[in-house]
C-alpha cells in the first residue's frame, strides 16, 4: 500500500504532495476526533476509562498511509477531544505523546518487515491474549472471594464489576485463538498484527508510567500507593488494546484492497 501511495506521489509535485498529506491528516484527525466522542465506558475500580476506537484509526492510518500521518492525526485528533473535554494538561500532553508514538511505532514495524515472512506475530498475539486471560481470572477470583471488592495495601478496596473481568476474559480467549490460527494468515496482516501488538504494549506501559509519576507527584502519594494505582489502569487499556487488534485483523486487508482500487485508477 505504502509502496503504491509513493508512486502516486512521484507524479505530482511538492506541493500537490503537501497538499495530499495535509488533507489526509486533516480528515484523519477529524475520524480521531469523533472515534474517541462516541465511546462506552467501562467499568473499572480506577477513575473513568472508556472504550472508544480512536487508537483504531491511528493504528489503521499508519499501516495504510505510513507511521508519521498515522501518529500525528491521532496526537491531533484525540489531543483536541482531550481539550474540549476539560482534561487537565498533562493528560493532554499523555495522550499526544503516547498517540504520536502509537503511528510511528506502528509505521515503523509495518514497512521494516512487510517484505520478509515473519512468525513473531503469532507469539505476540499469544502473550496479548494471555495477559488478558491471567488478569480477567484473577480479577474474578479476587471478586468472588471478596464480595465484588479488590483489596490493595496501602490504597483500600475498590469495587470489580463483572463486566471487568469477562470483558477480559473473553478477548484472551479470542486473541489466544488468533495467535494459534496466525501461521495461516497471509504475511501483511501477521505484520500487522505484530506492528499493532507491540504498539499496544507501548501505550499500556505509557498509561502505567503517567499514572504512576502523576499519582507521585502531583499527588503526592509514596512509591507503593503510586504503582498500585497505576496497576488499576491497566486492565481498562487492556480492554481497549484488544479490542482495537481483533478489529484490525478484521479490516485492515478490505481497506487495502479498497484503497488500492482508488489509488490505481
Amino acid at each position: 500500500m505504502m509502496k503504491m501511495l509513493n508512486d502516486s506521489f512521484k507524479k505530482m509535485n511538492s506541493n500537490q504532495r503537501v497538499i495530499i498529506k495535509i488533507a489526509l491528516i486533516g480528515v484523519l484527525s477529524a475520524l480521531c476526533y469523533v472515534a474517541v466522542m462516541f465511546s462506552i465506558p467501562i467499568p473499572s475500580p480506577l477513575g473513568k476509562p472508556m472504550l472508544h476506537f480512536g487508537n483504531l484509526i491511528v493504528i489503521i492510518s499508519a499501516l495504510l498511509f505510513g507511521g508519521p500521518i498515522g501518529g500525528i492525526s491521532g496526537a491531533i485528533g484525540m489531543g483536541l477531544y482531550d481539550i474540549f473535554a476539560g482534561y487537565d494538561v498533562w493528560s493532554i500532553m499523555r495522550t499526544i505523546i503516547l498517540k504520536l508514538l502509537m503511528g510511528l511505532i506502528v509505521g515503523f514495524i509495518y514497512n521494516k518487515l512487510i517484505k520478509k515472512e515473519n512468525n513473531r506475530a503469532n507469539i505476540m498475539l499469544l502473550v496479548l491474549g494471555s495477559i488478558l486471560l491471567f488478569i480477567g481470572i484473577s480479577l474474578m477470583i479476587v471478586a468472588i472471594k471478596n464480595g465484588g471488592l479488590l483489596k490493595i495495601d496501602n490504597i483500600g478496596e475498590k469495587s470489580i464489576d463483572w463486566p471487568s473481568y469477562v470483558f477480559s476474559i473473553i478477548n484472551g480467549v479470542f486473541l489466544v485463538l488468533v495467535g494459534i490460527l496466525s501461521s495461516k494468515m497471509p504475511n501483511k496482516l501477521k505484520i500487522a498484527s505484530l506492528a499493532t501488538s507491540i504498539a499496544i504494549v507501548v501505550n499500556i506501559f505509557g498509561e502505567f508510567i503517567y499514572k504512576v509519576l502523576k499519582q507521585a507527584t502531583l499527588g503526592g502519594s509514596n512509591l507503593s500507593y503510586s504503582v498500585g494505582i497505576g496497576f488499576l489502569s491497566i486492565p481498562a487499556t487492556l480492554i481497549n488494546g484488544a479490542i482495537t487488534l481483533a478489529i484490525i485483523l478484521l479490516i485492515f486487508l478490505p481497506i487495502e484492497n479498497a484503497i488500492k482500487k482508488i489509488f490505481s485508477k
